[in-house]
């Protein structure tokens, strides 16, 4: 197997992103905010542009809430927008490409394809929320240097960030890409063994299957499942992780709970039929200004400033919280 050079953080200056969506933007804010140059990269012009838009909305909110250590204009400097078509060029002379273009193995395993021939020193990183390394790489000759690095929405506010290796991931690039992560401010985890949806989709999957359950029966809202989660679990998981929460009711307590509780709980391996309604009608969420909730009447712009403007509350506690 072949070995990447080993680089510090602090020499690694810049980032590629490949995909402007969602997801793309923050890990590209995220970056900039850290000091790294970053290049963008999308096949539709209109992509980069919202990219730059919502980019710039982030930013103002960011030195609202106190959050950044330069002005705006000093981070937006660090960010090139790019047309995928040029995306030969636009790699030349990088040290870290993450991709994130959407979910689709297939359209995923061509990009690598491409990445497969550029410098041999540059990690490759992949965004997948569901897809392991070594089923991405099983066509790659440098299957050693690619990585999974699984961000979360907001990627630019959410401080986790999975790292996930396949089969042949290099030592040095798992150690490599959790030192960057950790130098660019955020919490990396490591998942010891390949398995599709890695902890958080494989935990969050377990909660949403019961959710979907006790929609199907009628046996709460959806806003009064949302209530649930942010005044109780949601609340204390804030702060306070569920082992450490198990510790402090006892695990012969939560022992004898389980044992009452699991033969109860959904098994079903379907999405639920509530659900399936939403998405059959075209109730999509923000993106079609209707889903569990009502968005008509606002722009994606002005839903996303609610929601970051909470989640940016949390944050700065959470930053405290950790001196």
């Amino acid at each position: 197997m072949n070995e990447i050079s080993y680089r510090k953080p602090s020499e690694i200056k810049q980032i590629v992103v490949i995909g402007a969506g969602n997801m793309g933007e923050g890990i590209v804010q995220s970056f900039a905010q850290a000091g790294k140059s970053v290049k963008v990269l999308s096949r539709k012009r209109e992509t980069l542009d919202k990219c730059l838009q919502q980019i710039d909305t982030n930013l103002k909110l960011f030195a609202e809430f106190q959050l950044l250590e330069e002005a705006p204009e000093v981070i937006k400097s660090r960010i090139t927008y790019i047309p995928m078509a040029e995306l030969s060029e636009a790699i030349r002379g990088c040290h870290f490409i993450v991709e994130t273009i959407p979910e689709v193995l297939a359209d995923k395993k061509e990009l690598f394809g491409k990445l497969d021939g550029c410098d041999p020193d540059v990690i490759l990183a992949s965004n997948t929320s569901s897809i392991t390394i070594t089923t991405l790489t099983e066509d790659m000759k440098t299957a050693y240097r690619v990585i999974g690095t699984h961000y979360f929405n907001p990627a630019h506010i959410v401080p986790l960030v999975e790292i996930h290796r396949g089969k042949y991931t290099s030592g040095k690039v798992v150690q490599t890409t959790r030192d960057l992560m950790l130098q660019v401010g955020k919490k990396p985890i490591l998942v010891k063994k390949e398995i599709p949806g890695f902890i958080v989709n494989r935990i969050q999957g377990a909660i949403f299957r019961e959710i979907g359950y006790l929609l199907d029966e009628g046996i709460a809202t959806p806003e009064d499942i949302d209530m649930a989660a942010k005044a109780m679990y949601g609340f204390r998981l804030s702060c306070i992780g569920p082992m450490e929460a198990d510790d402090m009711i006892g695990l012969d307590t939560s022992a004898r709970v389980s044992s009452n509780l699991f033969k109860t709980l959904s098994n079903r391996t379907e999405p639920s039929a509530t659900l399936l309604d939403k998405v059959n009608r075209g109730e999509l969420g923000i993106k079609t200004e209707s889903g569990w909730y009502n968005y008509r009447g606002k722009t994606r712009t002005q839903v996303l400033d609610e929601i970051n403007r909470r989640l940016l509350k949390q944050l700065a506690l959470f930053k405290a919280l950790d001196k």
